[in-house]
This record gives structure tokens, C-alpha cells and sequence, in this order.
């Protein structure tokens, strides 16, 4: 799994650290040279550093958006990162190549509790200190 800029969070917080919830999802549809429309959805996670207890926030851009799912929630908690199965690798015929989901609880492979969606590309845009 490639994740372009991922050097931005491993720079940036060296030490370990623990997903708390996703506090912004922001989701853009554009349309190509060619008339297709294209997804773009940007989510904002905090996190917070073990050691120290700082939280931070990395914002992450997922590419060529489809089939976006959000069930009805107040609030995103995560128990822990989103997981990402990289279709390509996994020898699956895909025209995405990540589907990506939260833990529903049950295990990696057993669905989702809030968010679902494939995309083609993954990237790091941001990582700063969370004021809250």
C-alpha cells in the first residue's frame, strides 16, 4: 500500500500515537476533461500522542471516490486507525484499488460501524498541533 506523504506523519510524530475520532469529513465532487465526476473526500482525524498526551490532527485526501457510505452518527470515535485492504495486492479485479471502512467491531473483514468507501489513491496533506 503506497500512501503518498505518509513521511509527514512519521516526522511529525515519532513517537506512538492512538486514532480518537474522525472531527471533519469534507467530500468534493468534480468533473474530469472528459465529463466524469470524481470524488475527493478529506477527513480530519485527532490523534493523540501515548507519551505525552498532545493531540494532533492529519488531514488525509482520498482520491477517485466511490461508493461512499456514512451511516447516521453524532460523532465518529475510532478504536483505532481505518482499515485499508489494497484490492491490487489481494489479487482482486477492482477499478479501485483501496476499500476503505472503520473496525465495525467484529473484526477487519466483518463490515463497518460509520464509514465505507473505495478510492484509488491515498495522501497525506497535513499534520499539526489540535488546538482545541
Amino acid at each position: 500500500m503506497y500512501i503518498k506523504n505518509i513521511e509527514m506523519i512519521t516526522n511529525t510524530l515519532n513517537d506512538s500515537w492512538v486514532y480518537e475520532r474522525i472531527v471533519k469529513i469534507e467530500y468534493n465532487v468534480e468533473d474530469d476533461f472528459e465529463g466524469n465526476y470524481i470524488g475527493t473526500l478529506d477527513l480530519i482525524f485527532h490523534v493523540t500522542l501515548l507519551k505525552t498526551k498532545e493531540p494532533f490532527k492529519i488531514m488525509i485526501r482520498y482520491h477517485d471516490v466511490e461508493d461512499l457510505t456514512i451511516r447516521k452518527a453524532t460523532t465518529l470515535p475510532l478504536s483505532g486507525d481505518l482499515i485499508v485492504h489494497d484490492m491490487k495486492e489481494q489479487g482482486l479485479v477492482s477499478n479501485q484499488r483501496y476499500h476503505v471502512h472503520d473496525d465495525s467491531g467484529y473484526g477487519e473483514n466483518d463490515g463497518f460501524q460509520f464509514i465505507d468507501f473505495h478510492c484509488n489513491s491515498i495522501e497525506v496533506i497535513s499534520v499539526e498541533e489540535f488546538y482545541m
